[in-house]
């Protein structure tokens, strides 16, 4: 039996430990980022090469996670850290589709790379609401070890408050069987998004805030009434923070629901198409992000 490699904390987890292609991709991702300057770059450059497909995606997102733990972390946290990504990694792969996976692994760098920051004492200290991690025995073992290893301030707490980054499903579930279908449509024009003055990060992080729930969800979305105005809306926002974010796994992945819908996916892809083969000025972005959502639905398929 061959042996998975050291780095392979998720592309194992989720695409099947032994998988050559998931091996050959983690150690291409592993080569490229030792050229990079910066760990952030090295796993933008990544995703870029990535171009949509999930195992890529994936295995640049295990090689991010290793680099952002190596300064802080010791064998043993280290492996603590890895098995409680790989039983939550577990847990998403059964909520079901590429989309899952893939969102997972994208959240799984920027907690790693937050957890990163905590251990370091970088990690700004704010107040923190009590989170509980509930069955989560591999999460409760690797807080203990990291925090015994590193003991900042409230670092318990601090530590639990990254775990729901980890459970989007989870986050999604509990929005929609509380809100309207509706709620937060329409969504800002290009316009409005660019005079807020939010980029990288903190535009990811504004969007994943912002777009509705209801349309992130594989079931709730086809319970949404949607007249072509508001898809057109919805299909305008996300193209225009698709572009402004350099395509950015989690907004095709929140996206992603809406044109593989039956009731909206047909509409909302002749939108799209539509807006990449025009002469606005969202053209270009359109027609990228059109093809990173083929590329997600064809590994769906």
């Amino acid at each position: 039996m061959r042996r998975c490699g050291p780095t392979l904390v998720l592309a194992l987890a989720l695409a099947g430990c032994g998988s050559p292609a998931a091996e050959v991709l983690a150690n291409d991702a592993a080569r490229t980022s030792t050229r990079a300057s910066s760990g952030e770059s090295a796993y933008a450059a990544c995703r870029n090469r990535a171009a949509g497909n999930a195992a890529a995606l994936i295995a640049c997102a295990d090689v991010a996670i290793a680099a952002a733990g190596q300064p802080v972390d010791t064998p043993e946290a280290a492996t603590a850290f890895r098995a409680a990504l790989r039983q939550l990694g577990d847990d998403a792969a059964q909520s079901g589709g590429e989309a899952a996976r893939v969102l997972f692994a994208h959240q799984a760098v920027h907690v790693a790379q937050r957890r990163a920051e905590l251990l370091s004492g970088a990690l700004p200290h704010t107040t923190t609401a009590a989170v509980s991690p509930k069955g989560d025995a591999t999460w409760a073992r690797s807080r203990a070890i990291s925090c015994r290893a590193h003991p900042v301030q409230q670092c318990a707490a601090r530590y639990d408050a990254l775990l729901p980054m980890l459970r989007p499903s989870q986050a999604k579930h509990a929005t929609t069987s509380s809100v309207s279908p509706t709620t937060g449509l329409p969504l800002p024009s290009c316009a409005a998004l660019k005079a807020e003055g939010k980029v990288g990060n903190a535009l990811v992080d504004a969007f994943y805030a912002r777009y509705p729930k209801a349309l992130a969800g594989s079931d709730s979305v086809e319970t949404v009434p949607l007249d072509a105005g508001a898809l057109d809306n919805v299909v305008r926002y996300v193209v225009c923070i698709a572009g402004a974010t350099d395509y950015d796994p989690t907004v095709a992945e929140n996206g992603l629901a809406l044109f593989a819908s039956k009731r909206h996916g047909a509409i909302a892809r002749h939108a799209l198409v539509a807006l990449a083969r025009s002469s606005d000025p969202a053209a270009g972005a359109a027609r990228r992000f059109d093809a990173q959502i083929s590329g997600y639905l064809k590994s769906a398929r």
